[in-house]
């Protein structure tokens, strides 16, 4: 072994020695690991080798991606007195959890919400996550881009689509203990606030929201997540290491194994690279899979989503990579999968002038603020305005024809262009100067996301649309907006011609973010064969996993932490 992936016994430092020794916060972001650590009387302990070959680490549980879910089960786990490696293909710790804002959509009766006087209960969340439509009480009108208004029941199940059995209840029982878990580790929650859809989830409503910045963190560095997410994944990391868990950072998961061949017996370790060399990871309790997405993996976007299989952007790049070969891997063992219930909705991110999703340097371009609905056009790839710019990504997104589904039915027509479907928006000068909005290439806009110009012409040019086409969408507009009404897309509100030099086009980033489809898991976090049987030693949480309807950070800690607990009590 190098001395790079040197033995380093965590539990007997002190944090701060800890992360100054191993390298994690310092740019190379290697932490080792002893070869062969912490065995146990675990059920795989003496499981040989597969093939005769030695193994090159072992522990209770080998934890594969450090994102919330793989963070929870260590922590979880390493608390129990279990040994635990976690593993990361990335050189940082968080995975895509750590760039999130931070709110966290679970309570049961929190110390915050007392103070607050909110009541919810464990009965309240389940409750909400298994009947539909309980608010009978009161309606809302949405708006669509056909034009038509929906009035509906102010709560309504995301999809319409049930939970897996036990999920729901499971999910419901452990979200206060969850939640006081994190609170004495010492996760900065700032403040709970009723979410703008309050009025349509009553369970989930509440959110508590972790500080933006880096947390009990001395050797931050420029360049580090400022996201509310890193409020939660360091002190779940800290507690995690405080109870001895070992951490090996640029180390890739390949393969999952079973004693008695690929697809049969209990799962008794895996295969990785490191250093460019395939290594060989012993769990002798369990191996949990916290790897992410499939937004990444052509394969599974073909099986998922076929329509998407071109497309080319996800969030999290270029920080984390979600390519699914956690879900590959485990597939290949034999576990069964699970749909994805999010793939047409919810699921997508819209920010103008990037591809990123609101990362600083050097991470990607921050992106520009949303130009005002009434002072623009959108079009397409042919130059062609397509659709009412007003209706908004806060509209419901179960409801067909909202804004978030329609650019998702976009990207199924638009996967030919490298930098993702093609949405402009149009502005002029007047507006631009109006709004106070900064497009400067380089530092808010990405180059090839940004276009201006004198003429119309010109700027068709710039953004390779044809001229003719934009200037008839312009023109037909200004039209509309003389005549005081849309009779094209039925847009309420048309404040300005699009008219003064020099004029504008902002791309969308369009970005493919939350999925819901993974190897099925049951309320243990255990995965499952196609016979819904557990598959023995082998867990899951995350986006990696499936069977349950719920976006966001809450779903992975949740059932991380359910994951470590369980395999602590295993035999």
């Amino acid at each position: 072994m190098s001395e790079k992936h040197g033995k380093t016994n965590s539990k007997n430092l002190s944090r701060r020695d800890f992360l100054r020794n191993t390298g994690i916060l310092a740019g190379g972001a290697v932490l080792g690991t002893g070869l062969l650590a912490g065995c146990s009387e675990g059920a795989a302990k003496d499981t040989p080798a597969p093939a005769g070959e030695a193994w090159d680490y072992e522990a209770d549980v080998i934890v594969c991606g450090t994102g919330p879910a793989g963070l929870a089960c260590a922590a979880a786990a390493a608390e129990a007195g279990v040994s635990v490696i976690a593993i990361d293909s990335n050189d940082k710790i968080g995975g895509k959890g750590i760039l999130a804002g931070g709110n966290l959509g679970i309570g049961g009766g929190t110390r915050m919400q007392i103070t607050a006087g909110f009541e919810e209960t464990a009965e309240i969340i389940y409750e909400d996550r298994t009947v539909p439509n309980l608010r009978t009480d009161k309606t809302m009108v949405v708006e669509t881009v056909d034009g038509r208004e929906v009035e509906m029941g102010q709560w309504r199940k995301i999809s319409g689509a049930e939970d897996g059995e036990g999920m729901a209840r499971a999910f419901a029982d452990n979200s206060l203990d969850t939640w006081n878990w994190l609170d004495i580790m010492g996760v900065p929650f700032i403040k709970a606030n009723v979410s703008q859809m309050a009025a349509v989830y009553r369970g989930s409503r509440y959110y508590s929201t972790t500080s933006p910045r880096l947390v009990d963190r001395e050797n931050g560095k420029d360049g580090d997540m400022q996201a509310g997410g890193a409020g939660l994944c360091w002190p779940i990391y800290d507690t995690a290491v405080d109870n001895g868990a070992q951490f090996i950072l640029n180390c890739k998961m390949t393969k999952i194994l079973r004693a008695e061949g690929d697809r049969a017996g209990r799962v008794i370790g895996i295969e990785a690279t490191l250093d460019g060399k395939t290594v060989r990871m012993k769990g002798n309790k369990a191996v949990f899979l916290g790897t992410g997405s499939w937004k990444g993996s052509t394969k599974l976007k073909q099986l998922f989503l076929p329509w998407l299989a071109k497309y080319p952007h996800i969030s999290g790049e270029p920080y984390v990579w979600n390519d699914g070969n956690g879900i590959e891997a485990a597939l290949d063992a034999g576990a069964s999968l699970s749909t994805d219930r999010g793939s047409d909705w919810h699921g997508w991110h819209r920010h103008p002038g990037t591809l990123w999703h609101s990362i600083k340097m050097p991470f990607g371009l921050p992106g520009t603020a949303e130009p005002l609905d009434s002072e623009c056009i959108y079009v397409n790839a042919e130059g062609k305005r397509f659709m009412n710019e007003e209706i908004g990504e806060d509209n419901p997104a179960w409801v067909g024809g909202s804004k978030p589904f329609y650019f998702a039915q976009l990207c199924a027509a638009q996967t030919t262009d490298k930098d993702g479907p093609v949405v402009w928006i149009i502005l002029d000068e007047t507006s631009r100067a109006k709004q106070e909005l900064k497009f400067i290439v380089g530092e808010t806009v990405e180059d090839f996301m940004y276009g201006t110009a004198d003429t119309l012409e010109e700027l068709a040019a710039a953004i390779k649309v044809p001229a003719d086409a934009l200037a008839a969408s312009v023109t037909r507009y200004n039209e509309l907006v003389g005549k005081g009404a849309d009779e094209d897309f039925a847009k309420k509100h048309l404040n300005a011609k699009i008219a003064a030099a020099p004029f504008h086009a902002v791309k969308w980033g369009i970005q493919k973010h939350n999925t819901l489809g993974g190897v099925t898991i049951n309320p243990k976090a255990q995965v499952v064969d196609w016979d819904l049987e557990p598959i023995p030693g082998l867990y899951a949480a995350g986006e990696s996993a499936g069977n349950m309807d719920l976006i966001g950070l809450a779903k992975p800690i949740v059932f991380g932490r359910i994951a470590g607990m369980t395999i602590a009590r295993e035999e």
